[in-house]
């Protein structure tokens, strides 16, 4: 776990030295990352879009924290670690700061070698706007269509998916917490982290209570991490737009969700 905490340590220190190849040497080849702005998919894509990031933006005083919760170990051979936590920054842009800045982040990281590399990084900005970097929309690369999803899984999970949208248009707590595990861990954003079933019901209760609108979701990707799935999705809920994305594990004969990361 110590090689792990330190990658969090090295994100800091690309961040407050503008430093792009620095940054995507910290990613695995077919990482993806989803921001606020959407999915970079592949280390090409990850450069391009740090580049013009780090030509505009000038960061200081990063540091990234993990929660006690994590981070985790996935799967069963001790190559895969989930963990999430917050970071803070004070930002410079060409128009804009210096300000601070501050928001959630989660990740899936493998073991290459005798280090650790992001395979899965999201993050946001709360509860300010984040700056303006280039959007990206990259194709997913050879590297990443090489963990496509077998069909009969994809049509579970997007069956589970649907569960779930109409489980919250309902406002069916009990129907939604049958569908997480019970150490699950949800992230949304404004609203912080929920670890855990009981937490993560309680959550959804609340914001019943708010009378949200309909939920509508999109799936945009699904890969395999392992024995685990991920998928990143848009999502509407109301009038809001947002970007989402999943962790789902096997229980038994079926899936169910281990982590979820929401961004409005």
């Amino acid at each position: 776990m110590r090689r792990f905490l330190s990658l969090a340590k090295k994100f800091d220190d690309v961040y407050n030295n503008g430093d792009a190849a620095g940054m995507v040497a910290l990613y695995t080849e077919d990482a993806v990352e989803v921001a606020d702005t959407g999915p970079s998919y592949g280390r090409e894509a990850l450069w391009k879009h740090y580049v013009d990031l780090f030509q505009k933006v000038h960061f200081s005083n990063h540091l990234n924290t993990v929660d006690q919760y994590s981070p985790r170990v996935i799967g069963t051979a001790g190559n895969e670690i989930w963990a999430t936590g917050a970071w803070s920054a004070t930002v410079k842009g060409q128009n804009f700061g210096p300000a601070e800045q501050k928001g959630y982040w989660s990740m899936i990281s493998v073991r290459e070698g005798h280090t650790w590399k992001a395979r899965l990084l999201t993050w946001n900005i709360t509860p300010a706007p984040p700056p303006e970097p280039a959007q990206t929309n990259t194709a997913p690369t050879s590297s990443q269509e090489q963990n496509t999803v077998d069909p009969k899984v994809r049509q579970q999970i997007e069956a589970l998916e649907m569960k779930f949208q109409e489980a919250y248009n309902n406002r069916d707590v009990a129907a939604i917490e049958d569908l997480y595990t019970e150490n699950a861990v949800e992230v949304w954003s404004p609203g912080g982290t929920s670890f855990g079933l009981e937490v993560i019901r309680k959550m959804f209760a609340n914001e019943f209570a708010k009378s949200p609108g309909k939920m509508f979701n999109t799936i945009v990707q699904m890969n395999q991490i392992g024995g685990d799935i991920w998928e990143t999705m848009d999502t509407t809920v109301g009038l809001m737009d947002g970007h989402a994305a999943r962790i789902f594990v096997r229980d038994g004969d079926t899936w169910k969700i281990r982590m979820t990361y929401v961004r409005f």
